[in-house]
């Protein structure tokens, strides 16, 4: 073989072999799931959480915390040891419950001190610095969101969940952040707990006489938290404003579903679940497929029932394109005798 036939079988030889010059494996850190948990549920709030690793993680890296998912406007989780269900630090070990790693260490069990009931929602927080016994670390948290499927059978006498009307407010962070306000019209049966409710779009309610001076016709008075003038899509900050709201049961821009469901009592508190339903908006063209409402209520210090749960949907079609799940956190309370706007659809 002459020089330049030998120039070219080296060349070709070191093409060939080039992808393999350098090469690295990447090595992922450990990465957190929750066993059993189907579409974000998992089947008893009073069994077990099992937290699985991807690869069994150096315990004295692994810290992980439980809450109830809270978040503020801006979708951020809220930290406050009252929304805290469970903590496990290597240091300071576990409070709200114990944990076990496993022999292998690619599963923690938790056992929570409290079953927490299964209307509101979960998120189990994996601190960053996870590390593997390589040394892969993650650099930020994993944020695990769950919750529990409804147990509730419709078949046991109910004192704490009453018969009224309900003002929700359901923060949806999925597929698009924005904030629905409902009015909702419930018939409660005392002896089996079953319900029966109408749902219906709340709108602020445009009279511009009610702020002084009167706002322009492009607004909305908007007299909680503090008078003042606002758009007319301005979110709610909190579900006791319903009394600047009206119902909107009329499409384009309105509408209202039935939904039936059950509540039961336990410890002072009513945890409450609608059966799914199909929910069709006219303006924007929007369908929420199996929507279902979850909440646990439980009565404040002047009677009101207040709540807090969420709202899922097994799929959300703008128009006719699926843009996956639906999900939002909800809060709601009871509305005062004669406090409720008129024209809200009864069951």
């Amino acid at each position: 073989m002459g020089p330049l036939m030998r120039s070219a079988a080296f060349l070709l030889l070191v093409a060939s072999a080039s992808p393999l010059i350098g090469c690295a494996t990447f090595d992922a850190p450990p990465e957190p799931t929750i066993e059993g948990e189907h579409e974000g549920l998992l089947p008893d709030p009073k069994a077990p959480i099992v937290l699985s690793f991807s690869k069994p993680p150096v315990a004295k890296t692994l810290k992980v915390e439980i809450d109830k998912y809270v978040v503020d406007g801006e979708g951020n989780l809220v930290e406050s040891m009252d929304n805290t269900l469970f903590t496990h630090d290597p240091v300071m070990g576990d409070t709200g419950g114990t944990s076990a790693l496993s022999a292998d260490g690619t599963t923690m069990t938790i056992t929570l001190k409290v079953p927490p009931p299964s209307g509101p929602e979960y998120v189990l927080v994996v601190d960053s610095g996870l590390s593997d016994q390589a040394g892969t670390v993650t650099n930020a948290p994993r944020q695990l969101l769950f919750g529990f499927e409804s147990n509730l059978h419709c078949d046991m006498p109910i004192s704490v969940f009453q018969p009224g009307k309900y003002f929700f407010l359901v923060a949806v962070d999925e597929p698009i952040a924005v904030q629905i306000q409902l009015f909702g019209a419930i018939d409660v049966d005392p002896k089996t707990g079953r319900t029966k409710g109408q749902f219906t779009k709340a709108k602020r309610n445009t009279d511009p006489s009610r702020c002084h001076p009167a706002c322009p016709s492009t607004d909305a008075c908007q007299l909680l938290p503090t008078p003042m003038c606002v758009t007319p899509s301005t979110p709610a900050s909190s579900v006791d404003e319903y009394s600047d709201y009206v119902p909107n049961p009329s499409a384009p821009t309105g509408f209202t579903f039935a939904a039936s469901g059950c509540a039961t009592d336990h410890d002072g508190m009513s945890a409450f679940a609608t059966a799914p339903v199909d929910v069709q908006v006219t303006s924007p063209n929007v369908t929420l497929r199996n929507a279902a409402l979850s909440s646990s209520f439980t009565p404040d210090s002047s009677g009101t029932l207040r709540g807090t749960g969420a709202l899922t949907a097994d799929a959300v079609l703008l128009g006719t394109i699926d843009s996956g799940m639906g999900h939002g956190n909800l809060t709601a309370r009871s509305l005062p005798d004669g406090g409720a706007p008129p024209g809200i659809p009864e069951p």
